[in-house]
């Protein structure tokens, strides 16, 4: 199996992993009412995403190294390190609730 499409695939799913995370963590109108998801949700979605953008990454530098760097592979893997850190973010914002 090639394993180089890997990183586009991670970074195609990134992208509406980051967009529920935004939209599903905002707070509604009550103040108590919390999240409009709920908190594991939120954690569990950051952490996969983390996951999926990091081995987007280590498999993106070792296409890179292997084959040779493209412009293609360069913004890909640059988006997937962008991405792990918005969800490592997102991490750290959820944790302490």
């Amino acid at each position: 199996m090639k394993r180089h499409p890997f990183t586009a695939i991670a970074l195609t799913l990134a992208i509406p992993l980051l967009g529920a995370l935004w939209i599903g963590g905002e707070r509604p109108a009550a103040p108590e009412s919390g999240t409009v998801l709920p908190l594991l949700m939120l954690l569990l979605m950051s952490e996969f995403g983390l996951i999926l953008c990091l081995a987007g990454v280590a498999l993106g530098i070792q296409h890179g190294r292997h084959q040779g760097w493209t412009g293609r592979y360069v913004l890909i893997t640059f988006g997937c390190a962008l991405a792990a850190l918005a969800f490592l973010l997102q991490l750290i914002r959820w944790w302490p609730l």
